[in-house]
């Protein structure tokens, strides 16, 4: 018994499969009547969206309408869930093809960006956190359609005299979608706060990215226009270029307030 793809995906020689007969000596199993039906409830099971497996296990299982009404429904919850999912994914697809038609340039645009609850990949270049917040980050990852692996810079970090920023990794997800998370998430997450935010789209390299000079065009442009950073910065970042030697395009969303006396 095999797949379209070619692969077994039940024990021919157990008693538990779509084929019920014994083998004979043969070699071959005739095919009865009672085999053709199975195999028939089976694809209709694999219709609903039941995998190979549980669709077998719920033929060999006793026959119970409440339980097979129960069985449905958490199937039409899952699915639903999964659809929700790919909704998310295809509209970040499409976000992306369109900052890719910019080439690259330097962008800057006032917007509105609601908070987001995060939590730490690392501190800086120390990734140790991820271990003791290993739980909600493996959450996040079965959530990675609405949630995003980018980073903060602390505006402290941005605003001293070092040479480079040393940028928090992060896990994030819009305050908006909360309800995603389970009552533990929510209950071990940061809150990232944003509001009127200054985007700041950029391509650099992974070197250029951390160095505060890459960054003179943002603090022409804020005091070109009377603004000042009022927290933290968001970064999300494209990863055009995996093996790290070309340019990623960068978003960077940066908390603005009117410069006092402006």
């Amino acid at each position: 018994m095999v797949t379209e793809e070619g692969k077994r995906f039940t024990n021919e020689n157990n008693q538990h499969g779509l084929v019920l007969s014994d083998r004979m000596e043969n070699g071959y199993r005739v095919f009865t009547p009672e085999d053709a039906f199975r195999s028939n409830a089976f694809r209709v099971l694999l219709q609903y969206g039941f995998s190979i497996s549980e669709a077998i296990e719920m033929l060999d299982a006793k026959q119970d309408t409440a339980e097979f009404r129960e069985s449905l429904q958490e199937q039409r919850q899952k699915l639903e869930r999964e659809r929700i999912l790919l909704d998310y994914r295809q509209r970040r697809i499409e976000s992306v093809l369109d900052v890719l038609e910019t080439d690259g340039k330097v962008d800057f645009k006032l917007v509105h960006i609601p908070d987001q609850l995060y939590v730490n990949a690392s501190h800086g270049r120390d990734f140790t956190v991820s271990m003791e917040n290993e739980k909600v980050l493996a959450e996040y990852y079965d959530l990675l359609s609405i949630t995003s692996c980018a980073r903060i810079i602390t505006r402290e970090n941005l605003l001293d005299d070092s040479p480079a920023v040393d940028p928090d990794y992060i896990n994030t997800v819009s305050v908006g979608e909360e309800h995603f998370l389970s009552p533990y998430a929510r209950e071990h997450v940061k809150r990232l706060r944003l509001g009127r935010c200054l985007r700041f789209r950029r391509m650099v390299t992974r070197e250029e990215s951390i160095q505060k000079e890459t960054f003179d065009g943002l603090f022409e442009h804020l005091d070109a226009h009377g603004l000042t950073i009022c927290g933290d910065i968001l970064i999300m970042p494209t990863f055009l270029n995996l093996d790290g030697e070309g340019s990623d395009i960068e978003v960077l969303y940066v908390p603005v307030e009117e410069t006092a006396g402006a």
